[in-house]
């Protein structure tokens, strides 16, 4: 796997111990259904309680009600990108805590993953399995390409979406993503997807006009690629590919690579 991190901007006065912690968050996922605040007023009131929360980087996008606490869903922004905090405020103190957090039976206390969001970055999906796959991926990415390779054949009991996430140093993903969501439909869109990373296809080099300046998505794709931001944030990427399942579970490579083709 390829991994990369987003940087924490330098504006945030705070400890490098601090900063570390920002950086290292994982997200995880499991909360007992509970209704989340969203209502700007009383976000603004929650950030009101503590000076962290009202610098300007850190962005209060939710927040969910406990006894005792808030749990709190930052979007740390910054020119290299976006970043999700997952922190829990207390109530009674205001003091406030970054990082992972664990209730009496060890089970984890974070913000939920925002499905809709995720599901809104998908670039295009295929197969008629009855379980779902999500599968994070840059055209550009060699270890991407061998996933695919050795991935082909192995899926069919899913129904995989695709988001398409350019690495930043990778300079001819851009331009990779935009032939392929050029393609009319998840059945062009796909096909495309596999001449470039099974068949080494380079067709989409016709659509660089200037390989000195960076690539600039066409408007409907650039729409496109600011909920591939969002759906990233969300699942929290640090990598290419990431492969989660439809709970937006992280899935080992060879959990699947290991799968015997249907039929056989």
């Amino acid at each position: 796997m390829l991994y990369f991190d987003k940087i924490i901007p330098r504006e945030i006065k705070m400890s490098k111990t601090f900063l570390i912690l920002l950086t290292n968050i994982v997200l995880m996922i499991t909360l007992n259904a509970t209704e989340v605040i969203v209502d700007k007023t009383k976000l603004q009131e929650i950030k009101a309680k503590n000076m962290v929360l009202q610098d300007p980087v850190l962005h209060l996008t939710g927040a969910i009600e406990k006894p005792d606490s808030y749990i709190l869903k930052l979007e740390a922004r910054s020119p290299q990108g976006s970043q999700l905090v997952a922190a829990i405020l207390n109530k009674k103190t205001s003091e406030l805590y970054i990082g992972s957090a664990y209730d009496k039976n060890g089970q984890p206390i974070a913000f939920p993953k925002d499905g809709k969001a995720i599901k809104e970055g998908v670039a295009f999906s295929y197969g008629s399995g009855s379980k779902d796959l999500y599968i994070v991926t840059d055209p550009e990415c060699p270890y991407c390409s061998r996933f695919e390779k050795a991935a082909a054949g192995k899926l069919n009991d899913y129904r995989v979406h695709v988001v398409l996430m350019p690495l930043s140093f990778h300079k001819k993903a851009p331009a990779m993503i935009e032939w392929i969501l050029q393609g009319k439909g998840d059945a062009e869109r796909k096909k495309r997807f596999e001449e470039l990373m099974i068949n080494g296809s380079t067709a989409y080099e016709a659509l660089i006009k200037d390989p000195k300046k960076p690539f600039v998505f066409s408007p409907a794709v650039g729409e496109v690629m600011k909920k591939v931001n969002m759906a990233t944030m969300e699942l929290n990427v640090r990598g290419t590919p990431a492969i989660y399942d439809a709970n937006f579970n992280p899935v080992e490579q060879g959990q699947l690579l290991n799968m015997k083709p249907q039929g056989k």
